[in-house]
């Protein structure tokens, strides 16, 4: 189930992702369209052992050094079925966006694809409860 989210400037924003050049990146767009409260991670584990702190948006990569960016959307989905996650991979896998939708993602994201519009639209979406990637 997909769930509609209070996005608004204040939301608190997690980055969990090892690569810095996409997580700089994304960062600076997140700053750019207004939001402040933005933490990042390198790793599922740090990301996971932090989970506590609530956020209401995540930003998940698929392929990580600890682990892999599905299970850390099954661990994350346990403990918060209602947290929405926007899943970001370079790579073009079918199944790879299957299995993130199937595990409760919000979105899909191809990091290549990523820009200022396409982000806005992702989040825009995430708050009035319209996901493009829904699964029926």
């Amino acid at each position: 189930m997909i769930n509609k989210a209070n996005v608004n400037k204040d939301s608190r924003i997690f980055l969990v992702d090892d690569d810095p050049f996409w997580t700089a990146m994304l960062y600076k767009m997140l700053v750019d369209l207004g939001y402040q409260n933005i933490c990042s991670f390198s790793c599922g584990t740090d990301f996971l052992q932090s989970l506590h702190l609530n956020p209401d948006i995540i930003f998940l990569d698929y392929q990580m050094e600890d682990m892999d960016g599905i299970e850390v959307l099954v661990r994350t989905k346990q403990e918060n079925p209602e947290i929405n996650i926007i899943f970001c991979t370079g790579y073009e896998d079918l199944n790879i966006a299957v299995h993130a939708i199937e595990f409760g993602s919000s979105e899909y994201l191809l990091k290549n694809n990523v820009d200022l519009q396409s982000l806005h639209a992702t989040l825009n979406g995430i708050s009035t409860g319209f996901h493009k990637t829904e699964v029926q």
